[in-house]
């Protein structure tokens, strides 16, 4: 009978123990954030008061939001521990902006800062954010079909398109304006074990800085890398975009509410027309049945009277093939390097190089334009994201998921004497909404 007492006893010690140790790890915790310019804007002396700071608990979702006091800094003096998402944002007025550092713009400036997935479980946590505010104007990505429709009554991904708009003043030549499908890990964040040392411990990206050859400490926060490049042809002044206007850029610019012949002499066609589009009048088409090393997919057919954008460099799939799930990151760079220049390196988890090792090229920030993070509508799908908040603070993605026929597009942030100039603080969930379908007449939406 003791010893029975006794087993009894010592169960209920252990069990009292474990959840008073529960209890301790989810005692509210301290957390303080302290915000500052990066180095670009450091001089400027832009307030700070009233940085907005968003704390979102990633594990149940809850947002905590503040602003921030006169030297930047804001404080929490009971938060539950835990991993979160911390964003801030700070918009400066063009009026503002222009008294500060000389220069007209004719919107407000955006600067954005973020933290993700930090760990927050010390009784007292110090984080640091730095603000940056991008790039501001010139092209932007406008409307972005990756959805795709349905598989079996639509065209599935072969109605995907691209829509560049000319966000700035003045006339945009788009002569070797290069559209990249960025390139990084697709792993679901659950699944990334970052102990292997290929990935970084907050972001869970690649840590490029880990590559064979690398020797740049600044590769994971100063470069993007691409998976596959196109470009847009032409001597410099071929193709002239007024302001406020845009260019279509499709996967294969065929109508695809209609039958048409495959590359393979099979009829192609739609169950429902109604899901799908007409892309035979967009501006430029992507075609890669003549590239090296590619069999050629039946549907990529080459409309004689829709211009070639030039492919640079392919390194996955035999067309235009956005990622529909949403698993995607796409963004926009000039350069005056000549392409011998550009940088090649494998993905860090490649201990070798060999003629089966894909190389990607390293772009730098610097001559990035636009960019746009697109993820899954399921949180538990997510992958890591591809770019840090100098290009893109957030993700955006289309609400009912893939082969929805839903597409992105860009909001209209104001109009100044009938030009309309859409959006851009580079912060994707900001800057997007939905269409449940595409639209091919180049308005602008609101």
């Amino acid at each position: 009978m003791k010893k029975i007492t006794f087993t009894i006893l010592s169960v209920i010690t252990i069990l009292f123990s474990c959840k008073r140790n529960d209890v301790e790890d989810l005692k509210p915790v301290a957390v303080s954030v302290a915000i500052s310019f990066d180095n670009a804007y450091a001089g400027y002396n832009f307030p700070l008061k009233n940085t907005e700071v968003k704390f979102t608990n990633l594990s149940n979702g809850l947002v905590t939001n503040l602003k921030a006091d006169e030297s930047g800094a804001v404080s929490l003096d009971k938060i539950s521990p835990g991993n979160y998402d911390i964003e801030a944002v700070l918009t400066v007025s063009a009026a503002d902006y222009q008294t500060y550092t000389s220069t007209t713009v004719e919107d407000n400036v955006v600067f954005n800062g973020v933290l993700k997935s930090q760990s927050i479980v010390q009784s007292s946590n110090a984080l640091k954010i730095v603000l940056n505010a991008g790039k501001i104007g010139d092209w932007v990505f406008k409307q972005i079909h990756y959805a795709g429709s349905h598989t079996l009554n639509g065209a599935g991904f072969r109605d995907q398109f691209i829509e560049v708009y000319n966000n700035s003043n003045e006339v945009l030549y788009a002569d070797s304006l290069y559209i990249v499908q960025a390139y990084g890990s697709t792993s679901k964040l659950t699944a990334i074990d970052i102990t292997t040392g290929f990935f970084q411990s907050g972001s869970k990206q690649y840590d490029w800085t880990k590559s064979i050859g690398m020797n740049n400490s600044k590769a994971n926060t100063d470069y993007v890398y691409s998976k596959n490049i196109w470009m847009i042809p032409g001597t410099g002044k071929d193709h002239p975009v007024q302001p406020g206007k845009s260019l279509i850029i499709a996967a294969t610019a065929m109508n695809h509410k209609v039958p048409f012949t495959g590359a393979d002499g099979k009829t192609i066609t739609v169950k429902d027309p109604s899901l799908t589009i007409d892309l035979s009048n967009a501006d430029f088409e992507i075609y890669q049945g003549d590239y090296p090393g590619l069999s050629q997919l039946a549907s990529d057919i080459d409309n004689p009277n829709v211009p070639n954008m030039r492919n640079i460099s392919i390194l996955s799939g035999r067309d235009m093939i956005l990622d529909a799930t949403g698993r995607e990151a796409l963004f926009l760079f000039k350069t005056k390097r000549p392409q011998s220049e550009w940088k090649r390196t494998p993905a860090p988890d490649k201990l070798d190089i060999n003629s089966a090792v894909d190389l990607y090229y390293q772009i730098p920030n610097s001559e990035v334009i636009d960019a746009v993070d697109i993820q899954t509508p399921l949180e538990a799908n997510r992958v890591p994201k591809k770019f840090g908040a100098t290009l893109d603070a957030t993700f955006i993605f289309v609400s009912k998921g893939q082969y929805s026929s839903q597409s992105l597009i860009r909001k209209t942030g104001k109009t100044v004497n009938g030009r309309v100039i859409l959006k851009d603080t580079n912060s994707s969930a900001n800057d997007f909404t939905e269409l449940d379908m595409p639209d091919l007449t180049k308005t602008v939406f609101k």
